[in-house]
């Protein structure tokens, strides 16, 4: 998944560091199970949301997606992940696009 600069997510969203580079890390690590895992436990809602699912969230891209915005969502207090679109697909295939709700249109959002 792709991410804005740590830079651009810290003027935009007025956050540290630390926190723009964690963002980045989910991002990257939407990609790579292995290394999506080892970051949930840096974001407790995210890491009890994970505990909560009846399945492993690790071995699917699109719920390693699900899981890297549910964390990212939490890293700037957001109003949830909400599903833009309607799939090509029935069934468990995912919207085309999912984005932060942040409760105000006019707010910088993440795709």
């Amino acid at each position: 998944m792709r991410a804005p600069s740590s830079k651009k997510l810290q003027e935009e969203f007025r956050i540290s560091a630390a926190d723009a580079n964690l963002i980045r890390a989910f991002a990257k690590a939407a990609d790579d199970p292995d290394k999506l895992e080892a970051l949930v436990p840096k974001v407790p809602k995210t890491e009890s949301y994970v505990r909560s699912l009846y399945n492993s969230p690790y071995n699917s891209y699109m719920w390693r997606v699900t899981v890297a915005l549910h964390a990212i969502n939490n890293i700037l207090e957001g109003h949830g992940v909400e599903a833009l679109g309607k799939g090509t697909h029935s069934g468990g295939y995912a919207p085309p696009y999912e984005y932060i709700n942040f409760g105000d249109p006019y707010v910088n959002t993440l795709i």
